[in-house]
């Protein structure tokens, strides 16, 4: 008769404990990180739900905590002679670039920078992009966003003048920003919501839109877990026969 003994060393056991609890740590730690999300995201959504921001009449716009991620309404003129190539700006796992036009909030004697939308890279560096003319737009509607924080800087200046009307920018600086345009800039920038350029794509996005990737990198952890517990018993396990008469 075959009888199932454990054969258990010191060291090996303690490696297996060791791996095995941090991998179910990990695990853990992915399902916290999208239950945060989600839950960052659920804000999101319930701050959509408030009654819309006029900036033009808001207390304080410089004071982004209330305003981010709401739907903002705003009045005044966008400087079209003055527009923006961010670089860099990955949408769908292709490059290219958001289009970024300073707009003057009337009345309030700040400007705040409008993302009319992503494009992808064109053929070359030297072409460059179809920018239409809006400064007869006086009323826009959006979203308040956080400035981005990322951003690639290939060397030297930070900014490319690549003509009169157009500059390109690798990462966004708001100390640079309001020098550049002699101007003085809130610290988000707004997303159109229509866009008016039916050449350009909206890549807005909810703040945390990944979560569900935290759900797979959990199960995967545990996964780990459990094929090491697997092996574990099964070098672990040895048989010894016993006749029996």
């Amino acid at each position: 008769m075959k009888q199932l003994q454990f054969n258990l060393k010191l060291i090996p056991t303690v490696a297996f404990l060791l791996v095995f609890f941090c991998l179910i740590r990990l695990g853990f730690w992915q399902l916290e990180r999208a239950d945060q999300k989600t839950e960052l995201n659920n804000n999101y959504k319930l701050r959509q739900s408030d009654h819309v921001v006029n900036l033009n009449i808001a207390n304080d716009i410089k004071d982004q905590e209330p305003i981010l991620w709401r739907k903002v309404s705003v009045k005044g003129s966008f400087k079209s002679e003055k527009n923006l190539m961010l670089d860099n700006q990955i949408f769908r796992h292709v490059a290219g670039f958001n289009l970024l036009t300073p707009f003057a909030i009337e009345g309030t004697g700040m400007s705040v920078l409008v993302n009319r939308g992503w494009h992808p890279n064109l053929l070359n560096r030297e072409q460059v992009p179809l920018v239409n003319d809006l400064s007869e737009a006086k009323q826009l509607n959006g979203y308040a966003v956080k400035l981005p924080v990322t951003g690639i800087n290939l060397g030297g200046s930070n900014i490319e003048i690549i003509n009169a009307s157009l500059a390109r920018f690798q990462k966004i600086d708001l100390d640079e920003i309001n020098q550049f345009y002699q101007a003085d800039f809130l610290p988000y920038l707004i997303y159109l919501d229509p866009l008016k350029d039916d050449e350009y794509v909206s890549n807005f996005k909810l703040p945390a839109p990944d979560s569900e990737k935290n759900y797979g990198y959990a199960f995967q952890w545990f996964a780990f877990a459990f094929t090491l517990l697997i092996i574990f018993l099964r070098l672990g396990i040895s048989r010894n026969d016993k006749s029996t008469k």
